[in-house]
C-alpha cells in the first residue's frame, strides 16, 4: 500500500489541511492549488513537491484544468491515522 511510506512533515500538513476540506465540504471536496499553500501553512515551492509526492504515491488525485486536488481512499487512510483517528 502506497500509505506504508513515511511521510515528511510538508506531506504531512497538505494531508490534514485536505482531511479539513473532506470534513466540511464531503469526499468529493476537490480544493484549488491556489491558496491550498496557506492553507496548509506551507510555502509555494513546499505545496507543488508535496502535491507531486503525494500523487505519484496515490494519495491523492490532481486535476490540471483547475488546478485542484483530492485525498485518494489511502490518502485518507493515511491521513485518518497520522491525526490518530484512523486504526491499522
Amino acid at each position: 500500500m502506497s500509505g506504508d511510506h513515511p511521510v515528511s512533515d510538508t506531506e504531512k500538513k497538505l494531508l490534514l489541511s485536505l482531511l479539513s476540506f473532506y470534513r466540511e465540504i464531503g469526499p468529493g471536496a476537490t480544493p484549488g492549488l491556489k491558496g491550498l499553500d496557506e492553507e496548509a501553512g506551507l510555502a509555494p515551492w513546499e505545496l507543488s513537491e508535496a502535491v507531486k509526492s503525494l500523487r505519484a504515491r496515490g494519495l491523492i488525485e490532481y486535476w490540471e484544468l483547475q488546478p485542484a486536488v483530492r485525498l485518494t481512499p489511502d490518502g485518507l487512510r493515511l491521513v485518518l491515522r497520522l491525526s490518530g483517528e484512523g486504526g491499522a
